[in-house]
């Protein structure tokens, strides 16, 4: 069984610094309230110097404040010393997109930087600490542990031993070259993603193979072998008062559950009009569903699509398919739109959330193997598994963070040891359900912004639309 969910807001600082050295000032006002106190014991004790009363019990107490108040002067210092490290932590983490956004504000950065580290030589050491212990969390549980073997275990091999040293030999040998296996992978993990796991702020580069919706093609493009076909189907409609329940998501665990996890079509794309006859779009979207690898497969969502999108950062036949279809449903770049995806579905709707097309604000991930960089006004949530090697290729996803103040990381290590196993356990669609619902029911109050952000489907008409995709021409 995987260990407890975590959830936190992603990069390598979790706490607010400002929120920290509030909390210093806290125990620094706690530090002036003892002295107080002290000096007024003083004055007792003085006026047992004069011969009134016994209150020799005032030294003792005068003495434990004196030392309560330095104890509380060096908590406080260690506080604020801290919030500086995460503060400089977080700056640096924040550079690379400031550089490309807003380079002005990338030089402030740096002159705070400066400045903290002048004021402070330990601060660096410290920050330090900080991304050590960050990276070593971002692929926790992937490697097999140092336990030792369970006890019916040790003695099975105590007996084969015993009985053929050849064969144990054989055995531990090929215990420890699948270690070795294991932790090269997660050493690989780490490399690539620590390039290729936050998406680049450039564009993509443009597909070539024509998308055809409902049979029509792009205009100027004629039939041909290699497009890319998308055939909408409406499934079901539901309208407010109609008796059928449960219209709209209305959390993260509903949301998941609607990714169209092996069936027929790899999108489904759900249409909600208010009474005023505003617009707004929910996209889910499935992952990988085929291994070949040269493109020519009948099923678009393949390897060689995640190759396209990971390595090349290129427009994949099924990022071309989903936006297609998105238009299709009626988006627009003014309409609202979220998009739930899961492992490359996800990195389908992490592509889309940057590139600009649509006015998206939520986008919500299982297994994505890419983090975005998105705008403070967009309710990112990513679930991943750090035992996922899928999810690891995110590389922990960016030390700044991203999207909204409300945005969340959720992990948890599902099958913990078992990081390279080809059946890859920490990346089933129903372990990552598993984990968005202990998520649900630890109570966390953070996760009621997503439910906040789906109130605002309820009460609206819905059409939901499948659309199945396929190239023409693909050997299948």
């Amino acid at each position: 069984m995987g260990s407890d969910v975590e959830i936190g807001q992603g990069g390598i600082v979790q706490v607010d610094p400002d929120d920290l050295r509030g909390f210093g000032m806290r125990i620094r006002y706690a530090s002036v309230d003892v002295e107080l106190a002290g000096q007024e014991l003083s004055v007792v004790s003085a006026a047992d110097e004069t011969g009134i009363g016994e209150v020799s019990w005032v030294w003792t107490l005068t003495a434990q404040l004196a030392d309560a108040e330095a104890a509380l002067d060096a908590m406080a210092r260690a506080v604020e010393t801290t919030a500086d490290a995460y503060e400089v932590a977080e700056l640096r983490a924040r550079l690379a997109l400031l550089d490309a956004t807003d380079p002005c504000a990338a030089r402030r950065a740096r002159e705070r930087i400066d400045d903290l580290l002048r004021a402070d030589v330990r601060l660096a050491a410290i920050e330090k600490v900080l991304r050590i212990a960050w990276d070593r969390d971002r692929t926790e549980g992937f490697s097999p542990s140092a336990r030792p073997p369970h006890s019916s275990e040790a003695l099975a091999m105590a007996a084969l031993l015993f009985c053929s040293p050849a064969a144990f030999t054989l055995l531990l040998t090929a215990r420890t070259a699948e270690q070795g296996l294991t932790r090269t992978a997660e050493g690989l993990l780490r490399e690539v993603g620590s390039t290729r796991g936050v998406l680049p702020l450039q564009p993509l580069t443009t597909g070539t193979r024509p998308v055809v919706v409902n049979g029509t093609a792009p205009p100027g493009a004629a039939p041909g072998p290699n497009d890319v076909l998308v055939q909408a189907r409406t499934s079901v409609a539901l309208r407010p008062g109609s008796g059928t329940g449960g219209s709209a998501p209305t959390s993260l665990g509903e949301a998941v559950a609607r990714v169209p996890y092996a069936k027929t079509p790899q999108v489904r794309i759900e249409t909600y009009t208010s009474d005023a006859g505003r617009k707004r779009f929910v996209a889910y979207v499935d992952g990988t569903r085929s291994t070949g690898v040269d493109g020519t497969d009948r099923e678009p969502w393949d390897m060689n699509s995640n190759l396209t999108a990971y390595l090349d950062h290129a427009e994949s036949d099924p990022y071309r398919a989903t936006v297609a279809a998105l238009r299709d449903a009626g988006a627009d770049s003014t309409t609202p739109v979220d998009l739930v995806g899961y492992s490359q579905g996800g990195m389908i709707t992490d592509l889309i959330a940057q590139s600009g097309e649509f006015d998206v604000q939520g986008v919500f991930t299982i297994g994505s193997p890419v983090e975005p960089v998105l705008p403070d006004d967009v309710l990112h949530v990513a679930v991943r598994h750090t035992d996922d090697p899928v999810a690891g290729l995110a590389g922990g996803g960016s030390a700044g963070g991203t999207g909204s103040a409300d945005s969340l990381v959720i992990t948890r290590t599902a099958a913990p040891g078992h990081g390279a196993d080809p059946h890859m356990p920490g990346h089933l669609y129903d372990a990552y359900r598993d984990t968005v619902r202990q998520a649900e029911e630890s109570g966390d109050p953070r996760l009621d912004a997503i439910r906040a952000h789906f109130a605002a489907l309820q009460g609206a008409s819905m059409t939901s639309t499948d659309y199945t995709v396929v190239r023409r021409g693909g050997d299948g």
